[in-house]
C-alpha cells in the first residue's frame, strides 16, 4: 500500500535519508539546484510549514521508501510537480500518486513540469502518462496534463 508522508512530519532519520538522496549524483544532476548542504536542507524543510504553495512527500510502498514527490507553485487551478525514485521501476507508481494527489486532493485542473532535455527517462515516463510537451527552451521541455486527461 502506498503512503505519502508530508515532509513537515519527517523523523530525523527520514530527514537524513532525503538529504543523502537529494545529493546523490544520479538524482542531483537533474535538479535545478544540484547540491545542497545540510543547513540549506533543514532551512528548506522549515519553510514548508508555512508555505501553502509547496507540498513535499516521502513515498512509502508498505514499509519501503521508494522516492519523493513534490508539488510547487500550487494555485487553485494548477501546480508543478517533481519526483525522484530511489528504486528501479517505481516511476509509474510515483506518477499515479502525483496525478491522484494533484487532481483529487489539490483539485487542480492542470499539472505542469519541466524536464531537462537530457533526462529522457523522465520525459518518456511523463509522455507515457499522457503529458504533452507544450514548450521548450535550450535546457528544458515543459509538459502538462489536464485533469480531463489531455495536454494543452
Amino acid at each position: 500500500m502506498i503512503f505519502l508522508k508530508d515532509f513537515i512530519y519527517l523523523s530525523q532519520d527520514e530527514i537524513k535519508l532525503i538529504f543523502k538522496w537529494r545529493n546523490n549524483e544520479n538524482i542531483a544532476k537533474f535538479m535545478k539546484t544540484q547540491n545542497i548542504n545540510l543547513k540549506e536542507h533543514l532551512n528548506f524543510l522549515s519553510t514548508l510549514k508555512t508555505d501553502d504553495t509547496k507540498k513535499y512527500f516521502l513515498v512509502y510502498n508498505d514499509k519501503d521508501t521508494i522516492g519523493v514527490i513534490d508539488f510547487i507553485n500550487i494555485t487553485e487551478t494548477s501546480c508543478e510537480f517533481g519526483l525522484y525514485g530511489i528504486k528501479k521501476g517505481v516511476g509509474d507508481l510515483l506518477m499515479e500518486e502525483i496525478k491522484n494527489y494533484a487532481f483529487n486532493i489539490l483539485k487542480v485542473q492542470v499539472l505542469n513540469a519541466c524536464v531537462f532535455k537530457e533526462n529522457t527517462k523522465a520525459l518518456n515516463l511523463y509522455l507515457k502518462h499522457d503529458f504533452t510537451i507544450y514548450s521548450e527552451n535550450d535546457k528544458f521541455f515543459f509538459v502538462c496534463l489536464n485533469s480531463n486527461g489531455g495536454g494543452v
